[in-house]
């Protein structure tokens, strides 16, 4: 009797797992409209020369440049940055995550740690960041602007 119910069961059980494939999966169509009008007002946005808008770098036509590129400033925050103390002793390690602004100057501000692992390594790339050469800063519309800029740094 048990092995007929449980015969019962798994069979139950079977039936209910399998995809009923008489349904035509319906996929709705993007809304091209909305994304246009999205795009027509970015465009239509004229930048002067005494803008103090922040940007996103996916809106600027040109992204902000470290002196050297990218590779360059890798290494910078390399060399400069000293892992804490309390840090190497634990043998922690982990990423810090950080944005600041690039000024019109090229120069960085509003730096603020968004994650660390913590033993003040978010502290430590501020200090870094704040010995940073200027940058070559984002260009919109032939104007140098402000842009917001992100940057992930992990530590080993």
């Amino acid at each position: 009797m048990k092995k007929k119910f449980f015969l019962l069961f798994s069979c139950i059980i079977m039936a209910s797992c399998q995809k009923d494939k008489s349904k035509p999966a319906i996929v709705n169509p993007p809304l091209k409209v909305e994304k246009e009008s999205q795009k027509t007002t970015v465009l239509e946005h004229n930048v002067q020369e005494n803008d103090h808008e922040i940007y996103n770098h996916s809106l600027v036509d040109s992204m902000p440049k470290y002196p050297g590129g990218i590779n360059k400033f890798h290494v910078f925050l390399k060399k400069n940055y000293v892992a804490p103390k309390e840090a190497v002793e634990n043998e922690a390690y982990g990423g810090v995550f950080v944005n600041f602004v690039i000024e019109k100057d090229g120069s960085l501000s509003d730096i603020k740690v968004l994650r660390d692992f913590g033993y003040k390594s978010g502290e430590e790339l501020v200090r870094v960041l704040k010995l940073s050469p200027n940058w070559k800063p984002a260009i919109k519309d032939g104007y140098r602007v402000r842009c917001l800029y992100s940057v992930p740094y992990y530590v080993q």
